[in-house]
């Protein structure tokens, strides 16, 4: 049967993370590919508990309809737990809204921000989901090449100084999906002076924030300048099937996403949102799950670096990341790694090629491994694995 579709979907992706997962689920496949979190984060324990508990004593209202900006509970934890971060009062009433993960935070900015042709300036490699959600919106992406220390800020301040006018910045600046950058401080304070001098709007999307093993943290973008948008999630740090995440910004611009959410679905869950509250604001619950969860993705990040340097040495190359959960690398000698994919699959190994990470997706010879779920005796096989499908292509 034909349909008619709307014109601007003729631009919108599938994500080659998504295509992945019939491949990855067979069962000899070792995947590092998914970027899903290690399972055995999840609190069970004290979801569990605290599911009886609020079924029992809230009764109804846990399961009513509720805020379209959120829980209350949730949106004071929130307050409370980001004033200190950022460095000033954050409101609980205009500040705050709670969505169905960070990517409906994108979804909601998308809608309210972006008209088509609209200037959206976004660092290279990217993350995907986000190219997805804004993509929709049609509007033209202005690419800012990364490194090891994030986006290259002084180059969109040369293009800004030129003329360029975006209508958002997209930038991920803690442990970066995929390339698992870390944006450094000086970048962070030029942004910031960037977006107040040209009246820009940054959108601060940090969902891996809270997984550092590395180094000193180092303060929001939003910290800087009120010209920015902050995005997190408990999908990480709690579990990610609640689909709880939430932005903090201007009044100006969240009462418009409100109206939008209205529009989109009302509320998010208002079970999994108190749920969540009630656990994470237990004193020392945070710190204690912190501590619990974040040698999980030490091990697993060392396990699978070492694994690589052993079996394909100087064929491969990157950098250890401080946090997260993905490890970015480049091949020596391979001009395509959508075509070393084909030969890992059949050697029964994934990962996801870098240009599924580019706005032009042309290819290149990176690839992101994810770390997160595979178990640490499992990472030297993977590894032989992979170097066995370069050899295929030798």
């Amino acid at each position: 049967m034909s349909f008619r579709f709307a014109t601007r979907t003729r631009g919108l992706r599938s994500s080659a993370i998504r295509d992945l997962l019939k491949v990855t689920e067979m069962a000899d496949m070792l995947s590092l590919a998914g970027g899903l979190p290690t399972p055995q984060s999840f609190p069970l324990d004290d979801l569990r508990r605290e599911a009886d508990r609020l079924l029992g004593e809230y009764g109804p209202t846990v399961v009513q309809y509720s805020a379209t900006d959120g829980v209350l509970d949730l949106r004071r934890w929130i307050a409370d737990h980001y004033s200190a971060e950022l460095g000033r009062t954050i409101a609980v009433e205009g500040e705050i809204i709670v969505t169905h993960g960070s990517q409906q935070a994108l979804d909601l900015l998308a809608k309210v921000l972006i008209d088509p042709g609209d200037v959206v300036v976004t660092e290279s490699p990217a993350y995907l989901g986000a190219v997805q959600s804004l993509e929709l919106f049609e509007p033209r992406f202005e690419v800012i090449p990364g490194d090891e220390h994030g986006m290259r800020v002084e180059i969109l301040a040369d293009r800004l100084a030129a003329g360029l006018r975006p209508k958002a910045i997209y930038v991920v600046p803690n442990f970066h999906n995929p390339s698992g950058a870390t944006m450094s401080l000086d970048r962070r304070r030029l942004l910031a002076a960037l977006a107040d001098q040209h009246e820009l709007l940054v959108i601060e999307d940090d969902p891996y924030g809270a997984i550092r093993f590395a180094g000193a943290p180092l303060p929001p973008i939003a910290s800087f300048t009120p010209r920015a948008i902050y995005l997190s999630t408990f999908s990480k740090i709690v579990a990610p099937g609640f689909r709880v995440g939430w932005m903090i910004g201007p009044p100006e611009v969240m009462a418009w996403v409100a109206r939008a959410k209205q529009a989109a679905d009302l509320h998010t869950s208002t079970f999994a949102q108190q749920l969540l509250v009630n656990v994470v604001a237990q004193p020392g619950w945070l710190d204690a799950q912190k501590a619990r969860i974040i040698p999980m993705y030490r091990q697993r990040c060392v396990a699978l670096a070492d694994a690589l340097e052993q079996s394909l040495g100087d064929r491969i190359s990157f950098h250890r990341p401080e946090g997260g959960m993905f490890l970015w690398t480049e091949f020596a000698g391979i001009a395509d790694t959508k075509v070393l994919l084909e030969r890992a699959l059949a050697r029964g190994v994934a990962f996801v090629p870098g240009s599924a990470f580019t706005i032009a997706q042309e290819p290149d010879g990176k690839a992101r491994f994810s770390y997160s779920t595979l178990a640490l005796d499992q990472f030297g096989e993977a590894a032989a694995r992979l170097a066995a499908a370069v050899d295929d292509l030798a």
